[in-house]
């Protein structure tokens, strides 16, 4: 026993009001159907009023045109159905009856007639490609688009003209809008010719108000009588929320706007895809009113999700969520990136305003805080000065696994990739050496790789390593002395793992005799030991010209197009071995951003294969690879959200 004091009740009354086979129920009769002579009795338990089939049983009148033959002769199910017009959203049979669009060309029969499956393409049958001047009917068939919501059918489905096809058409003046959408003869309203597909232009409610006073408004067929009175507590279904509609809940929907239905009728409520219901998505009729309106379909603005790097709340009127999977207009939604990440939009409007289906800001790209110095250092490298922990937070070691020697320097870019020189991670013949002889540390200060005071160093195993396809090591002067290294770890960033800052627009020149600043664990006495801990080396940048002047005999020739010249003369400070591969920086708006790769020195007169502490240091210019190759590795192996 159900009872209409809860919607729990309501559910209940309503789910045993009918059940039919494809789902739907509540026919569009309650005003539109022709009432037969016979009749039957109203205190039947029936959804709607009842159905009188021509053998004289009666059916629940929700049955009628539903695609079911619920009379056992059919008498529900026959072109008296012709006179409904189903909503946008359902499939007309070809004799009038409304089903579900889905299942159309479901291998099922649906609709009595068959019509349903009697257009659809055949296994392995090809299906029509209309042209652009061509309209391609739900069938497949193809007509002049001409042809499209003019008020006849030429769809052989009708479906060039119902409202799902032409809703949005725009009519000239020169043409009559019909109900539906379509455009047909000027004249058309009351003409007595029937000229919209739908019959609306000659609609007895249009045509008897606008008849000429004393005058018979034009022939029309015979008026459609009006059903019993509803019963007690029925409610008028409501229009359709534009971009959704409304079904009625345990039994689908084949009743117009307008139409009366039973008291404990509940309805659901639904958007079109990329839509969002601002509203109550279950409405339920109690006392002949609805519990509530139908709520507004909104577009619905694209994800705004959180990642590990941007936390991103939503409100809207004063409820806060995690994240925006369903913003509509007027919703809020804050962002703010994770420590060590930035994103420069933000500064100036963390609060981005959802309206018509877009944001009024681009989408927030936090990336990692490049460049920084995260310490104060105190007041590399042959004489240079010690390095505050934390100072040069995209400092790399590069480490020989054999031995865990530390053989080169590098510089963070992102949180897997390096960059180092060439001549680090490759043989006397130019040749890259296995990856598998080498392991990488971020955030040291210490020289010894298992330093127990690094409590903060990471490290990882590489997963590839590329070179330059100019480099052929000493053969061409060591032109192209540049590397990427991929790491298999992604690293975490924290005040003493940042990257540094990648010149990709190519926006800074180094005016000469500009201050930089390099960073390394290399020798820091000629022909001594390397230095324990890391080191900082201010140098000047030197022009080309002067610098070619100066260098020693024979060392000129590797001073090529895409090497830079910085350090002193004579003054006893230089980058020595170990320092290869780290970066040369200048600052630039507060940040350091990456723009020589320790090359080569020259070597001491004292001891070949000690370091001349006198000399010009050359560099690899970094502008020269960052479109063909820096920037290709960076975007293959990009890391942040």
């Amino acid at each position: 026993m159900c009872s209409v004091r809860t919607l729990v009740h309501v559910l209940c009354l309503t789910i045993t009001a009918a059940q039919v086979s494809n789902g739907l129920s509540f026919s569009v009769n309650n005003y539109t159907r022709v009432r037969r002579e016979t009749s039957c009795p109203e205190d039947l338990p029936f959804a709607l009023p009842s159905f009188p089939c021509n053998s004289g049983e009666c059916v629940d009148g929700s049955y009628e045109c539903n695609g079911h033959k619920d009379c056992k002769d059919g008498s529900d199910e026959t072109d008296a159905c012709k006179r409904i017009q189903c909503a946008s959203f359902l499939f007309t049979c070809n004799y009038g009856a409304c089903i579900k669009k889905e299942l159309q060309c479901n291998g099922v029969s649906d609709c009595a007639d068959n019509s349903d499956e009697s257009s659809c393409p055949k296994a392995n049958e090809i299906v029509n490609v209309c042209t652009d001047n061509e309209f391609r009917c739900s069938s497949g068939q193809c007509i002049n688009k001409q042809f499209k919501c003019d008020g006849k059918a030429d769809c052989i489905d009708q479906t060039d003209e119902i409202k799902a096809t032409c809703f949005d058409v725009e009519c000239p003046g020169t043409k009559y809008k019909c109900d539906y959408g379509a455009c047909t003869v000027q004249n058309a309203e009351c003409n007595g010719v029937v000229d919209c597909f739908d019959g609306s232009d000659e609609a007895p409610s249009l045509c008897t108000i606008n008849a000429a006073p004393g005058q018979p408004p034009p022939s029309q067929p015979p008026p459609t009588p009006r059903p019993p009175s509803a019963a007690p507590g029925s409610c008028v279904l409501p229009a359709h929320p534009g971009s959704g509609h409304w079904s009625i809940f345990g039994v689908g929907n084949t009743l117009s706007p307008g139409s009366v239905v039973t008291q404990g009728t509940i309805l659901n409520v639904e958007c079109d895809q990329g839509h969002q219901l601002d509203g109550n998505n279950a409405l339920y009729c109690r006392g002949g009113e609805w519990s509530a309106n139908v709520g507004r379909c909104q577009k619905v603005c694209p994800v705004r999700n959180s990642t590990p790097n941007l936390n991103v709340t939503c409100i809207y009127q004063n409820r806060q969520t995690q994240n925006c999977t369903e913003a509509i207009d007027g919703t809020l939604a804050k962002f703010k990136c994770a420590s060590f990440y930035e994103d420069f939009g933000l500064n100036k409007k963390p609060v981005h305003i959802c309206h018509d289906g877009n944001w009024d800001q681009r989408e927030p790209k936090c990336e990692p805080v490049c460049g920084q110095k995260t310490v104060e250092a105190t007041p590399l490298i042959i004489e240079g000065t010690n390095v505050t922990k934390g100072e040069y937070p995209w400092q790399v070691a590069l480490y020989r696994k054999s031995d865990k020697a530390l053989i080169c320097g590098g510089s963070l870019l992102n949180q897997r990739v390096i960059l180092t020189a060439a001549h680090c991670v490759t043989d006397q013949y130019a040749e890259l050496l296995s990856k598998e002889n080498y392991f990488v540390a971020v955030g040291k200060y210490y020289n010894k790789h298992d330093d127990k005071r690094d409590t903060e160093a990471q490290f990882s195993e590489l997963h590839s390593m590329h070179i330059s396809e100019e480099y052929r090591g000493d053969k061409q002067n060591y032109l192209g002395d540049i590397a990427i290294l991929v790491t298999v770890k992604v690293f975490t960033l924290s005040r003493r793992v940042q990257p540094v800052c990648l010149d990709a627009g190519l926006n800074f020149n180094i005016a000469r005799n500009e201050i930089g600043y390099v960073t390394g664990w290399g020798f820091t006495v000629e022909n001594s030991a390397p230095s324990d801990v890391l080191k900082e080396l201010k140098v000047p940048a030197v022009d080309t010209s002067q610098c070619r002047s100066e260098l020693p005999e024979d060392y000129d020739i590797y001073l090529t197009h895409d090497k830079m010249c910085a350090g002193y003369i004579d003054k006893g400070t230089s980058v020595c071995r170990g320092d290869s591969g780290g970066g040369l920086v200048f600052k630039h708006d507060g940040r350091y951003w990456i723009t020589g790769i320790v090359s080569i020195a020259p070597t001491s007169p004292e001891n070949v294969s000690g370091c001349d502490s006198s000399k010009y240091g050359l560099y690899t210019k970094v502008s020269n690879y960052v479109n063909s190759f820096i920037l290709k590795m960076l975007a293959k192996y990009k890391t942040f959200a």
